[in-house]
């Protein structure tokens, strides 16, 4: 039977896995940008530094895919590498629960208020 702890740490695991995912696919999303941008006549000279000059390919890492991605950044980097920008995202989380529970209790407040003020005019009126 599965307890609060349980779903606590499997939620825990979903987030983690998540995230790592998430980075997977912004390394990957910024490898094709570097690429064509490589390759267009206007950028190559700003490009060149990133650039082996032996093989031709980028500098920083040539993916073949998520798994491929995630091996390489642990290997540059160990286990800090895969979390590093994970600080900014629990920040923008927190302040975005933050803000929507803000919000949320306000409306419900004037909600509140504007029910109260409806039901006593409705109630003056009917004496």
């Amino acid at each position: 039977k599965p307890t609060a702890m349980n779903r606590l740490g499997f939620l825990s695991f979903c987030n983690i896995a998540y995230f790592l995912i998430r980075l997977a696919q912004v390394l990957l999303r910024l490898q094709s940008k570097r690429t064509t941008m490589s390759t267009t006549p206007s950028t190559v000279n700003s490009t060149a530094s990133n650039v082996n000059g032996k093989t031709g390919e980028i500098i920083g890492g040539k993916y073949s895919g998520t798994i491929d991605c995630l091996y390489q950044q642990f290997l540059r980097g160990g286990l800090p590498a895969l979390f590093h920008g994970m600080n900014a995202k629990l920040l923008q989380t927190v302040l975005t629960a933050a803000f929507t529970f803000l919000t949320y209790e306000q409306t419900l407040t004037l909600v509140g208020w504007i029910y109260g003020a409806l039901r006593y005019n409705h109630a003056r009126k009917q004496k």
